[in-house]
């Protein structure tokens, strides 16, 4: 049984993480609130509690403290969240899924949705090795189309 996920436990999740990161960096409460109140100036009525912002100015509260160092940035976050390291013969298709987002610079996110699209699985690491070529097969794909794009004369 899955449980659903309601819109509210994003917002919840976004305040988590703003509070997190105000007391990572250390921040006094009137500091604290004197940079919600500046913040959601810029984006909307300014509130000097993110509790009362709406989500547009929770999302440009958590970039200024990911800004200030408070937050990790979304790549370093993403490359904390994969393990990556799956035992047996499905170890050399992924070292070759990670050479090509490396190649394409992009995140591990990108192979997570060709495998939602083509394989209708949800994550990476549940593919088996024939989902796994096809994955590789659309990234091989990209790469030539950029390669090409690239190449041509403007």
């Amino acid at each position: 049984m899955t449980r659903s996920r309601k819109p509210q436990d994003g917002r919840k999740r976004v305040l988590a993480a703003i509070h997190a990161a105000s007391n990572k960096l250390g921040l006094a409460d009137d500091v604290y609130r004197d940079l919600v109140e500046r913040v959601s100036r810029e984006h909307g009525t300014a509130v000097r509690s993110a509790a009362l912002c709406d989500q547009r100015q929770l999302d440009a509260i958590a970039n200024e403290l990911r800004r200030l160092g408070g937050m990790p940035a979304k790549a370093a976050q993403a490359a904390r969240q994969w393990a990556g390291k799956p035992r047996g013969a499905l170890s050399p298709q992924l070292t070759k899924i990670e050479a090509l987002l490396a190649d394409a610079g992009r995140e591990w996110a990108y192979a997570h949705s060709i495998a939602r699209r083509i394989c209708k699985v949800n994550r990476l690491e549940w593919c088996n090795e024939d989902q796994l070529a096809k994955v590789i097969a659309a990234m091989q794909i990209d790469a030539n189309r950029r390669a090409k794009r690239e190449a041509a004369p403007q």
